[in-house]
């Protein structure tokens, strides 16, 4: 009976939740896969101070906090797709111009656009969870959410992260990073759907303005 229960759960999760899970696998995989080689890169490979290196992450970070608050007004006002398609964008071009440049501020910018990319994207991932779940399946749907977030923080440093940094080079790391990310574009585009929830609202919003205007 338990493990029926636990089926129908699992099989109520819509389209966008399962195609929001792989986006967030693998955004995060990127994003701690070149976390995890950073700082050590700038230091011992660019030649770049401690304390230089130190000023980029202290400054990339904070966007990480603030940027959701903005991205995620602009996401209800464009929608989740357009945002996503940016954030993508912009986190591809970040990771990649990280891996071609060697110039303090050249890198500086690069990570400042994956910043901004990652800051938009992650707004958009935890609306859309809450949007596909309800009060039957929302404990679960943020468990495999959550778990996604952990499992890509951790399979990336551990296993791809050393594998293409001894095999290529530790710009490789970045090209990587890069891959995964700007290729959730494919999803992005052919398997995100609008959500009924967010249809029915827009809807509503027009009903409502209908009203408001035969009353007048």
């Amino acid at each position: 009976m338990e493990t029926t229960k636990k089926k129908s759960v699992i099989s109520s999760f819509s389209l966008n939740y399962w195609v929001v899970i792989v986006m967030e696998f693998f955004e995060r995989g990127s994003y701690y896969g070149m976390m995890s080689i950073l700082s050590v890169y700038m230091t011992d490979q660019l030649q770049f101070s401690k304390e230089s290196v130190g000023i980029i992450k202290s400054t990339i970070q904070p966007l990480l906090y603030i940027l959701p608050i903005l991205a995620g007004a602009i996401g209800d006002r464009f929608g989740y797709k357009r945002t996503l398609t940016f954030a993508f964008i912009f986190l591809g071009i970040g990771y990649f111009l990280t891996s071609q440049t060697t110039e303090y501020a050249m890198v500086f910018a690069s990570l400042i656009i994956m910043g901004i990319g990652a800051g938009a994207f992650k707004p958009m991932i935890s609306g859309t969870i809450a949007r596909e779940t309800d009060e039957t399946n929302s404990t679960v749907g943020f468990g495999i959410f959550y778990w996604s977030i952990n499992l890509g923080a951790f399979l990336f440093p551990l296993i791809l992260v050393p594998y293409i940094k001894n095999t290529f080079g530790w710009e490789y790391v970045m090209v990587a990073s890069a891959i995964g990310t700007s290729t959730m574009l494919i999803p992005t585009f052919f398997y995100l759907q609008r959500t009924t929830k967010a249809r029915k609202y827009k809807v509503t919003c027009r009903s409502i303005k209908r009203s408001r205007f035969r009353l007048n």
